[in-house]
């Protein structure tokens, strides 16, 4: 199995960044990550370890690196397609 599905970037790979940003990166899609900082159990940055459409896909590596005692968290990137609208009035 490999680290990278078809829609991670190589480049991603050894690139720290913020998850959130990782998230943006990567839309719809579920993305595994090893955390590099945390503040109070809140993951604030972390690497790039593997993306997929299916988290089924991922499922191995992510047993893998917990195994390893590598902090790890799973998440997804936002949709492409926008959400349902509010509207608030106030009269």
């Amino acid at each position: 199995m490999r680290k990278m599905s078809g829609n991670s970037r190589a480049a991603d790979r050894n690139v720290e960044r913020a998850i959130r940003d990782w998230e943006k990166r990567y839309p719809e899609a579920w993305i595994l990550l090893e955390v590099t900082e945390e503040d109070n159990g809140e993951p604030l940055r972390g690497k790039l370890i593997a993306t997929a459409r299916d988290p089924e896909d991922i499922q191995e590596i992510w047993r893998s690196h917990r195994t390893k005692g590598i902090l790890t968290m799973l998440t997804y990137g936002p949709s492409l397609e926008p959400g349902p609208a509010v509207v608030v009035s106030a009269t």
